[in-house]
């Protein structure tokens, strides 16, 4: 004779069920924060690039405000304007 226990096979059943429902979350969840990784590393990847043109741009900026600058530049400015160049000049102050 055959005996068939339905509650016992339930049990396998749920633990099976449950089993890859947890496998497959944590497929899902696996999937989702690789995407993340790869979409924050791609970011990285283009905010260096931006970085190397600003720094490109800051240079160039530097270098024309050098040029702009120059000593012998703003003197023949100066004599254009006829400029005179004060050994002690007073600046504006408070007298106590």
């Amino acid at each position: 004779m055959t005996i068939i226990n339905p509650a016992k096979n339930r049990d396998y059943i749920r633990f099976l069920i449950m089993f890859f429902g947890m496998i497959f979350i944590a497929g899902v969840i696996y999937i989702s924060e690789y995407n993340a990784f790869v979409d924050a590393r791609y970011e990285s990847k283009i905010l260096k690039q931006d970085i190397v043109k600003l720094q490109e741009q800051n240079a160039e900026l530097k270098n024309s405000y050098y040029q702009m600058t120059d000593p012998t530049r703003l003197e023949k400015l100066a004599t254009d304007y006829e400029l005179i160049l004060d050994r002690q000049p007073k600046y504006l102050g408070s007298a106590q």
